[in-house]
């Protein structure tokens, strides 16, 4: 195992393994260690410091134990891929694991299985902890690694000692007049047709250009998403978010059109083009479905279920925490906007229950709430399985397509 320093006492004691296990995870090329060096060393808060009950801070204490490194790069469900080192004394810290805070986590559980409910409380802080720190970094994550090569060589060459140099002579050069040359007549010729590109070179150059733009439209949604939980947080005026979400409208219709103008987006294929993200275009701008129950199934299985049926990870909220449950239903009510809510299996007793005798009955008879949608099995049990899954997003499908059907007509 081949050892390498990220920064004094900062020691990755098997690099390849490292950046094979991250190549993986995000479903890119093997990154060079150098990369994740700068991105570590150069952008603010990445360094994560962790206790035994995934508490974190910003700086080490006589707690910490663990020392999470943010590689910069993303899994291909969008979390952060973390490098964690054991805290071995004296300020030094070496090791090799690796993966998203929720699998980090977990192994904590494992070594402290008596600090697991601490454990998922706290990560949940975390989560937030982080979103907020990344937002004063210059490059949030690592999206393609020459781009952030290239980009952080710029800026680092714009302040280098002989630019200052060059901007503190404030040197001027005059102006040299230049006679013009005496126009010559020349005998105009014929114009020849310009060389036209085939239909394939088109349809190849537009193509190119349509994934740019698919590019560029995820990133407007995920600058949307932390801007809408900035507003909650009374950092931003409704005003301007209102006016953000309508130019990000604007842009996907836009967007809409210039692919329904491609050959391979024409009428006759128009019903399978469509079919490929039904589900979170019935979603709408701000709807999202809370998936709310103790489940048998982790988020990653349920959000690859759920992208069969054109839903994107961010249209869902996960709380499967039974004990969680117990608070989270009654925030439903009354807090975030949810279009729909998958229900796993839930506590009969929840906070705010009114006159209801159990959430499940709450959540089919009170009009305050979103559409629910039970996860049953085929014996009539109120259980969250890749089968009862599929059920309840087709049923949630089927009823959201029969309102966009009626707003339509």
């Amino acid at each position: 195992m081949q050892e390498f320093m990220i920064d004094n006492g900062i020691v990755i004691d098997d690099i390849e393994g490292v950046m094979e296990g991250i190549a993986k995870l995000s479903g890119k090329q093997m990154p060079s260690p150098q990369t994740i060096k700068r991105f570590i060393t150069n952008e603010k808060s990445t360094k994560f410091y962790i206790d035994d009950k995934c508490s974190c801070k910003m700086q080490p204490d006589r707690d910490t134990v663990y020392l999470w490194l943010d590689s910069g790069f993303t899994s291909s469900y969008g979390d952060p891929i973390m490098i964690s080192l054991l805290n071995k004394g004296a300020g030094g810290y070496t090791g090799h694991f690796y993966g998203t805070m929720d699998s980090l986590a977990g192994s904590i559980g494992n070594f402290f299985p008596q600090n697991r409910r601490n454990i998922t409380k706290n990560l949940g802080s975390l989560r937030i902890k982080y979103d907020n720190k990344i937002s004063g970094r210059d490059h949030a994550h690592i999206n393609d690694e020459q781009e952030y090569l290239i980009k952080t060589s710029n800026e680092a060459s714009a302040n280098t000692v002989m630019a200052d140099l060059i901007k503190g002579l404030d040197i001027t050069f005059p102006e040299v007049e230049v006679e013009p040359e005496p126009e010559i007549v020349q005998e105009v010729a014929k114009e020849e047709p310009g060389i036209l590109m085939s239909k394939l070179e088109e349809e190849i150059t537009i193509g190119l250009l349509l994934d740019k733009m698919e590019e560029r439209e995820a990133y407007i949604d995920e600058l949307l998403s932390i801007i809408e939980r900035l507003n909650t947080e009374n950092k931003l005026t409704k005003e301007k978010m209102q006016e953000l979400e309508v130019k990000n409208t604007e842009y996907k219709r836009a967007f809409v059109e210039l692919r329904a103008n491609m050959p391979e987006h024409s009428e006759e294929n128009k019903s399978e083009s469509i079919g490929e993200n039904i589900g979170h275009d019935l979603l709408g701008k701000k709807g999202r479905i809370l998936v709310l129950g103790a489940a048998s199934l982790d988020e990653k299985t349920m959000n690859g279920i759920a992208k069969q049926y054109g839903f994107e990870r961010r249209d869902f909220v996960y709380e499967t925490d039974y004990e969680k449950v117990k608070s989270m239903a009654g925030r439903v009510s009354y807090g975030e906007r949810f279009s729909a809510i998958i229900l796993g299996a839930c506590p009969h007793k929840v906070s705010m229950l009114g006159d209801y005798s159990s959430f499940v009955e709450k959540c089919k008879n009170d009009e305050n709430l979103p559409d629910t949608y039970e996860t049953r099995t085929n014996s009539g049990e109120l259980k969250l399985t890749k089968e009862s899954f599929r059920k309840a997003l087709e049923a949630m499908m089927k009823d959201l397509m029969e309102k966009r059907q009626e707003v339509l007509s």
